[in-house]
């Protein structure tokens, strides 16, 4: 489909199921010694697109912080990582898009400095079949498009750990999401609903400004 939009299909339940039986992290055999890493399902495949452009980001940015550069901001592609602050000391300003009209508007601006900003959302990658939108986010129950929410932010220091979290967050109802970061520490999120109803953690909702 990604190859062709314009004839994509969608897979019956049957074959997705099927699909479904080969995706497990128990298929992965990980041999820290040697650093190797099998795959014991030859219809498996490894697909780190969750979390390894906030992963790269994050060895960037370890990398800016070994060689003491301060002040610093990555965007690689969207996943925003902040060294630091601006050289006056003050927090750097972003917004997040608004999901229905992601080209034009935002629907939230927020000011942080020295941590980093992942959106998942429903809005970049997608095909249509028959009307219908599909987007790249799979919920493993469904195996279909999770539809909870539009769009989900993460605020942590580590890239790495936001770019996951915004995908699993994506996944999972808000009580249920609600309950994981509850566990975390320094982790601030924003859920955006289908009808546009935004929830914050109170962190969040503090580095909120005005537009």
């Amino acid at each position: 489909a990604s190859q062709d939009p314009t004839n994509a299909s969608i897979p019956t339940q049957s074959e997705l199921e099927e699909a479904g039986q080969h995706t497990d992290f128990s298929l992965l055999e990980i041999d820290e010694k040697n650093c190797t890493v099998r795959i014991t399902d030859p219809e498996a495949s490894i697909d780190v697109g969750a979390l390894g452009k906030g992963y790269a980001t994050e060895i960037a940015a370890k990398y800016l912080e070994s060689k003491n550069i301060s002040g610093y901001v990555l965007n690689i592609g969207g996943n925003i990582r902040i060294i630091g602050t601006k050289p006056d000391g003050s927090s750097w300003a972003t917004g997040i898009k608004d999901p229905q009209h992601p080209n034009t508007n935002y629907a939230y601006y927020i000011s942080i400095a020295d941590t980093s900003c992942v959106t998942s959302g429903d809005y970049e990658r997608f095909f249509n079949v028959d009307g219908v939108r599909y987007h790249h986010i799979i919920d493993k129950d469904t195996y279909m498009p999770a539809n909870f929410f539009t769009s989900i932010t993460v605020l942590t220091k580590d890239s790495g750990l936001a770019d996951a979290l915004s995908t699993a967050l994506f996944c999972m109802s808000y009580q249920d999401g609600i309950e994981l970061i509850s566990k975390l520490e320094g982790v601030e999120v924003l859920w955006i609903m289908p009808d546009g109803t935004q929830y914050a953690t109170d962190g969040f909702v503090s580095l909120k400004i005005e537009r």
